[in-house]
C-alpha cells in the first residue's frame, strides 16, 4: 500500500510538470490572440536583418493593433521586450518572430542566440492608426492629397488641399479620431488662394423739422419811484433750448423816460458862452427837447409783446462705398477719416496722456471662399463722425480754461454671411424716427378760443432716419496696370490765362478708355473733377 500510495504521488507530480506549460500558453494565446488576429488582419511591416556588420541595431514604427514580422539570419533563442504592455514578440519559428503594437508609447526589443549572443535590439514606437483617417479624407475630399502621419497620441496633417474650405473639412474629421481637439497638428498647404473683394455701400438719410411759434408779454404798472407791479410771460423752447432764429416783431412802449425842454440859449462870440435869453424868437433852441429820466406816469410805464416764429426743414445724405480686397481666409481692414485726442491720464507733474481714437469710414472682413464657389464673410463695417452732442468738457480751476472732448455718432453693423460673387446683400437697415414738441402756456387761458394762442408759445422737433448698409463680394484675379484708373489719370491743370481770364482750375479731360468688348462711346468720359 505504501508503495502504491508513494507510486500515485509521483504520477501526480509528473502531471503537474507535464500541464504547467500548457496552460501557460494557453494563457498567453488568449492574451495574445486579439492582437493577432488585429495584426494578422493587415499587411504586416517585415524588417530584414543583416549581420555583415556585426550586431544590428534598428527601429520599427507600429501602428497600434497592427502587426509586423522580423526575420533573422540565425536561429534566436530568448527576446527581451522591455514594456510589454506597448508590445509584444512571439517566436512562430526560430527565425521569424512577429510583433504585436498593444499600446501608444515606445519600447525595445533584444533578441539572443543559443550562445546568449545578441542578434538584433529593434526600437519600438507604437502610434496609432492614420490609415483610416487619411483614407477618409482622401474619399471626402477626391482632389486633396493628404498624408496622416501619428506620433503619440497627436495626428499630424500634411500635404496640399484646393482651398481653404477643404482644409478645415480635414482637421474636422481628423478631430473626430482622436480625443482631444488640440491634438490635430494642420500642415496642410493651400494650392491656390483666391483674392476677395467686399464692395460696401453705406446710404444715409436724414431730414430734419423743426418749428416754433411763441409770444413774450412784459408790463410794468405803477409810477417810477412808487409801487409797481410787473407781469410777463415769455416762450421757454424747451425742446430745442433757445429761439434758433426767423422773425421777430411787435409792440414796445416805454413812459419811464419823458422828453424835457432845455432853456432857451443863444451864443455870445465875445464871452465864448451860451447866453440864456428869455426871448424866444432869439433863441437858437427854442423848438428842442431832451429825453430824461422822469416820474412817468401813473399808468402803464412800460410794455412789450413780442411775436417770435422759426421754420428750418433740413436734409442730409450720406453715401460711404469703401472696397477693399484680401485673400481667402486673411483679415483685411480700412478707415477713411482721422483721429482725435483723449486724455486719459494726469501724472504728478501735470503731464497729461492722450490716446487717440479713430472716427470716419472703418471697414474690416474675412473672407472664405467654399468649395462650391460661394464665400464666407464677416463683416465690420462703421460710419463715425464728430458731434457736440455728448461731448464732455473740463474747466481747470487753476487756469480757468476749457477742454472739450467731442463725442461721436456712430453707425455700426457686424455679421456674418455667405453670398456667391458678385451677389449683394443688405445687412444692415434703420428706420428711425424721432419726434418732440413742446407747449408752453399760461394756466387757465390756454383753452381760449381766439386769445389762448396769445398766451401759448409751441416748440416742434421732428427727425427722421433712414439708413442702409449693402456688401457685395467678388472673386477677383490680377490684371495689368493699364486696365487701372485713377482720378488724375489724363487730368491736365489750366494755364494762367485759363485761370485768370476763364477763373478755370482744370482742363477738360479724357481719361484712358478700357477695353470695352466693340462698344463705343461719344463724347468725353471719366471721372469729374470740379
Amino acid at each position: 500500500m505504501m508503495t502504491l500510495r508513494r507510486k500515485l504521488v509521483a504520477l501526480a507530480a509528473l502531471a503537474a510538470c507535464l500541464l504547467a506549460p500548457t496552460a501557460a500558453l494557453a494563457q498567453a494565446g488568449e492574451a495574445l490572440a486579439p492582437a493577432m488576429a488585429a495584426g494578422m488582419s493587415a499587411q504586416s511591416a517585415v524588417v530584414r536583418v543583416n549581420l555583415a556588420g556585426g550586431a544590428a541595431s534598428q527601429t520599427l514604427s507600429l501602428p497600434m493593433g497592427k502587426s509586423a514580422i522580423v526575420e533573422l539570419p540565425v536561429d534566436a533563442r530568448d527576446v527581451l521586450v522591455t514594456n510589454p504592455a506597448v508590445a509584444d514578440a512571439m517566436l512562430r519559428s526560430p527565425r521569424r518572430i512577429f510583433i504585436l503594437g498593444l499600446k501608444n508609447g515606445s519600447t525595445d526589443a533584444v533578441f539572443f542566440d543559443s550562445a546568449g549572443r545578441r542578434i538584433l535590439s529593434l526600437d519600438i514606437r507604437v502610434d496609432q492608426d492614420p490609415s483610416a483617417v487619411a483614407q477618409t479624407i482622401n474619399r471626402v475630399l477626391p482632389g486633396a492629397q493628404v498624408r496622416v502621419d501619428a506620433m503619440n497620441e497627436s495626428l499630424i496633417l500634411s500635404g496640399q488641399v484646393a482651398n481653404l474650405a477643404d482644409a478645415d473639412k480635414a482637421v474636422q474629421i481628423a478631430k473626430a479620431a482622436v480625443g482631444k481637439p488640440e491634438q490635430v497638428i494642420n500642415m496642410l498647404s493651400i494650392a491656390g488662394k483666391d483674392q476677395v473683394m467686399l464692395k460696401v455701400r453705406i446710404v444715409e438719410m436724414q431730414r430734419n423739422v423743426i418749428k416754433q411759434l411763441g409770444f413774450n408779454l412784459n408790463a410794468v404798472l405803477g409810477q417810477l419811484g412808487e409801487t409797481q407791479y410787473v407781469w410777463g410771460t415769455a416762450a421757454s423752447f424747451a425742446v430745442n433750448g433757445a429761439l434758433l432764429g426767423g422773425v421777430t416783431g411787435g409792440w414796445q412802449t416805454n413812459t419811464t423816460k419823458q422828453p424835457v425842454m432845455q432853456f432857451p440859449c443863444t451864443f455870445d462870440p465875445e464871452k465864448m458862452c451860451d447866453v440864456v435869453v428869455r426871448s424866444a424868437d432869439q433863441a437858437s433852441n427854442w423848438d428842442t427837447a431832451t429825453i430824461k429820466d422822469t416820474a412817468g406816469s401813473p399808468g402803464l410805464n412800460k410794455g412789450e409783446a413780442t411775436l417770435k416764429a422759426f421754420e428750418r426743414v433740413g436734409l442730409v445724405r450720406t453715401l460711404a462705398e469703401p472696397n477693399l480686397s484680401a485673400i481667402s481666409g486673411e483679415s483685411a481692414r480700412f478707415l477713411a477719416g482721422g483721429e482725435f485726442p483723449i486724455p486719459v491720464a494726469q501724472d504728478n507733474d501735470r503731464g497729461v496722456t492722450v490716446s487717440f481714437k479713430p472716427f470716419g469710414v472703418g471697414l474690416a472682413f474675412t473672407p472664405v471662399v467654399l468649395s462650391s464657389g460661394r464665400i464666407s464673410l464677416k463683416v465690420s463695417t462703421e460710419v463715425s463722425e464728430l458731434t457736440s452732442q455728448g461731448a464732455f468738457s473740463l474747466v481747470s480751476d487753476a487756469t480757468n480754461a476749457r477742454l472739450t472732448i467731442p463725442a461721436l455718432t456712430v453707425r455700426r453693423a457686424e455679421t456674418v454671411v455667405e453670398l456667391p460673387s458678385g451677389g449683394a446683400m443688405m445687412i444692415a437697415g434703420l428706420l428711425q424716427e424721432n419726434t418732440k414738441q413742446n407747449l408752453d402756456a399760461l394756466p387757465g387761458v390756454t383753452t381760449l378760443p381766439v386769445l389762448g394762442s396769445l398766451f401759448r408759445s409751441r416748440d416742434y422737433l421732428a427727425g427722421e432716419t433712414e439708413l442702409v448698409i449693402i456688401i457685395t463680394p467678388y472673386i477677383v484675379e490680377a490684371t495689368s496696370p493699364d486696365r487701372l484708373q485713377t482720378p488724375v489719370d489724363g487730368l491736365r491743370v489750366a494755364d494762367d490765362v485759363s485761370t485768370l481770364l476763364l477763373g478755370e482750375l482744370t482742363r477738360a479731360y479724357k481719361a484712358t478708355p478700357p477695353a470695352n468688348g466693340g462698344r463705343t462711346y461719344q463724347g468725353p468720359y471719366g471721372y469729374v473733377i470740379e
